[in-house]
């Protein structure tokens, strides 16, 4: 936030590229600001300045659109919480194509899947992904040797990545460090409240074993249908429960649950902010829910779970400690906490 003039009332957001209209909607509707959309360098995830036309220092909530704000003045941040990212889910259009060079049962499957999925199936032709994409923000890619999830910018695949090294480790008698905070053993029941590409939700599967059950919550409509496609190919063996994917926000899942109907609830929310280490999560980024942890997600969480609630955060937040989140034990790092169930 350096090289503000001092004079000027900027409010900062992070959020995808994608959104700067969004801001600008969210400023008429509520009559917060009157000014110009300053954007951040270029990348995928950005920071957007946007000058205001009046100090506003508190958390507002306007339609369906809700973030923390920064009133920053000589680039002195005067809240202690940084912006959120926008959820863009609701605004997403998906479509369903191929590549250019599929073969014909390539096409017939990506039409079948258009069908099931309920999106619409464009022809791709010789065009590129721009010009098929049109006003889409997203397509499903059925390409000769797979699915891919592609927007003008990014390519996302549904892949075991790190779960894969996990597996081995676990296959090889060594213990997960899910495992371990979560003391699973066979025929335990999780709730995975942040599916994402299901990498934890597999290491669960492997380690609850065919008694146990995991469930996979994820509010993202794209995720959702590249995680549920990706897990229904995916043979994960006689020794791992089936994943059951759920399509929907989690803490209203969590809610309509009954008081210790599971083992453990695991949540892992995107942070706001990528850190050096994202490397393989950009292309994840474009999707993934926005929504930080917050001390209800963790009153609902531990009432469902029996054993322990497992919450990933950057950094310690004040209420932690009232909610019951201590680090996790074991872990090298702090961004892992756990609370005890049945709250």
């Amino acid at each position: 936030m350096r090289g503000l003039h001092p004079a000027v009332l900027t409010e900062a957001w992070y959020g995808p590229r994608s959104f700067p209209e969004r801001i600008a909607h969210f400023h008429q509707q509520c009559g917060t600001s009157r000014g110009a959309l300053i954007p951040g360098p270029e990348s995928n995830f950005l920071w957007f300045r946007f000058v205001l036309g009046q100090p506003v220092v508190r958390e507002l909530e306007c339609k369906d659109v809700r973030s923390t704000l920064i009133f920053v003045t000589g680039g002195n941040v005067h809240t202690e919480v940084l912006s959120e990212q926008i959820d863009m889910s609701d605004d997403l259009q998906l479509i369903v194509t191929t590549s250019r060079l599929a073969q014909t049962t390539t096409r017939a499957l990506a039409r079948r899947k258009a069908t099931e999925w309920g999106f619409p199936y464009v022809e791709r032709s010789d065009r590129s992904m721009e010009l098929t994409l049109q006003d889409a923000g997203a397509a499903f890619v059925f390409r000769n040797d797979g699915l891919v999830l592609s927007t003008t910018q990014t390519q996302l695949r549904f892949e075991l990545g790190t779960a894969a090294l996990r597996l081995l480790s676990i296959a090889r008698g060594e213990r997960d460090w899910l495992v371990n905070v979560g003391e699973l053993v066979e025929g335990h029941r999780v709730f995975d409240a942040t599916l994402g590409l299901g990498r934890d939700a597999l290491v669960a599967a492997r380690a609850v074993g065919p008694g146990g059950e995991v469930v996979g919550v994820e509010s993202n409509l794209a995720l959702f249908t590249l995680v549920s496609e990706g897990l229904a190919s995916h043979d994960a063996g006689e020794e791992s429960t089936a994943i059951r994917p759920v399509f929907g926000d989690s803490r209203e899942v969590l809610s309509r649950e009954a008081d210790a109907s599971f083992d453990v609830v695991v949540i892992d929310p995107m942070f706001a902010l990528p850190g050096k280490s994202d490397g393989n999560f950009k292309a994840l980024r474009e999707f993934a829910d926005p929504t930080r942890l917050d001390p209800e997600w963790i009153r609902q969480a531990r009432r469902v779970a029996k054993r322990w609630v497992i919450a990933k955060a950057r950094y310690e937040e004040p209420w932690f400690n009232s909610e019951g989140l201590q680090p996790a034990p074991g872990m090298k790092t702090a961004r892992w906490w756990r609370a005890s169930g049945g709250a």
